[in-house]
């Protein structure tokens, strides 16, 4: 009798020896309920809200440059001369055609009404001097094409040419920036649609000037959502009375929004398999501790941590190390908690016996 206790009592620790080596220690996160800040945040390009690269039409040499370094300009003042001496020959010898047809039509008129003239020959010229008027207004043309204005009010960059360069097809000028108003295009999830609306009052920031915030405001949207990455584009008009702000700084959008409630998990509990979502979820029954696989949508990525969209419910916990040894139904042990900010390398100490 003693002998048949003394074997139950073995296989009833081996079995529990058994159990004890299938069960995975891992380490949990509690599922918290709080309030997120609806503010909406992005990274968008500045822009000045006219911005030209002044290119060459025509080959040609450079034979004036009235702009300086970063000088103010007026719309209509010229910038760069190239040259012209060929056209201008060619205005002044087709002027004189020009000059001779008109004669000619004036001295016929008067001889046509008194039958001395055919009127073949009054419309010869009259062809002759329409002709000399669309060639002239054609030299006149191949000559503006080579003296470049200031098409609107703004800066000049930095001068990147010299009298007696030539000019190429295509080759950058100069460049002119209407820079008292910049734009700031930035992009944001179509989730965010329902906040978004012209008119709202938008903060923005830059490494440029890390103690200074702009206000600005949204005055428009796209017209469509990028169908790949779901996102869709605002603009942002912000005044720059002092033209400290550049094209081309990286700047940081704040578009002001309530509160929301939301319930927030570790990013480490995140599980991706075929663009789904899971996470591992405790489960108790009785003395046993196992995890629940659960899909589950995720929002905002606030601080480190996953705004949980739907799947979880709070006091809920979730496996956040240890996920890579478990599936759905797994035992488990739990050896630590993740309570607040508490690096991992701090919870596995605590995991230690």
């Amino acid at each position: 009798m003693k002998k048949q206790l003394y074997l139950l009592g073995l296989l009833f620790f081996t079995a529990q020896i058994s159990l004890a080596q299938n069960t995975t220690p891992v380490i949990v996160a509690p599922v918290k309920a709080t309030n997120l800040s609806g503010n909406i945040e992005a990274l968008g390009d500045l822009e000045a809200v006219n911005n030209v690269n002044l290119t060459s039409q025509v080959t040609d040499y450079i034979v004036g440059i009235y702009f300086e370094d970063g000088q103010r300009v007026q719309q209509g003042d010229i910038l760069i001369k190239m040259d012209t001496a060929d056209e201008q020959a060619l205005l002044a010898e087709e002027q004189a055609r020009l000059h001779e047809a008109q004669r000619q039509v004036n001295r016929l008129n008067p001889l046509i009404e008194k039958m001395a003239a055919s009127k073949s020959a009054l419309d010869t010229q009259k062809s002759l001097l329409a002709i000399s008027k669309a060639k002239i207004q054609g030299i006149q043309t191949a000559i503006n094409k080579r003296t470049l204005k200031a098409p609107f009010d703004g800066v000049m960059g930095l001068r990147r040419i010299s009298i007696g360069s030539l000019a190429q097809p295509g080759m950058q000028l100069a460049t002119i920036d209407e820079d008292r108003q910049m734009k700031l295009d930035f992009t944001v999830s179509a989730d965010q649609l329902s906040h978004l609306q012209p008119g709202l009052t938008v903060t923005a920031t830059t490494t440029a000037y890390p103690d200074k915030t702009f206000t600005g405001t949204l005055v428009s949207l796209d017209s469509r959502v990028n169908p790949v990455t779901r996102m869709i584009s605002g603009r942002v008009i912000i005044d720059n009375p002092d033209y400290q702000l550049k094209t081309g700084l990286l700047m940081r959008v704040n578009i002001e929004g309530e509160e929301k409630p939301a319930i927030l998990i570790p990013e480490e509990a995140l599980i991706s398999e075929s663009g789904q979502h899971y996470v591992y979820v405790i489960e108790n029954a009785g003395n046993q501790t196992t995890v629940r696989k659960q899909a589950i949508t995720i929002g905002a990525r606030p601080d480190g941590s996953l705004a949980i969209t739907s799947g979880l419910k709070t006091n809920e916990q979730v496996v956040i190390h240890g996920t890579l040894r478990i599936h759905d139904g797994s035992e488990v042990s739990i050896t630590a908690v993740k309570k607040g900010n508490e690096p991992l390398t701090e919870l596995l100490k605590q995991a230690q016996p």
